[in-house]
């Protein structure tokens, strides 16, 4: 059950970083409900702080995704 909410969050994650690479917008969410989209012309440095962000994200819940499916088959 946790690894299927891992590996949600990190294709939720992945995503949004392709989202990114396509369309040179991404969308940095706040706290509660605000949000912002960072353009990668106007705002490269937030867009780019943003994008390592969600890709670091992705990365490691795919991995405890992984790590947490091994576990439950073991």
């Amino acid at each position: 059950m946790i690894a299927t909410l891992f590996l949600a969050a990190g294709l939720f994650f992945f995503w949004m970083v392709f989202k990114a690479i396509s369309s040179r917008e991404i969308e940095g969410r706040g706290w509660g409900f605000s949000s912002r989209t960072y353009s990668r012309d106007s705002e490269p440095v937030m867009f780019w702080v943003t994008f390592w962000s969600y890709l670091i994200c992705a990365v490691w819940a795919t991995l405890f995704a992984v790590l947490a499916a091994r576990k439950s088959l073991l």
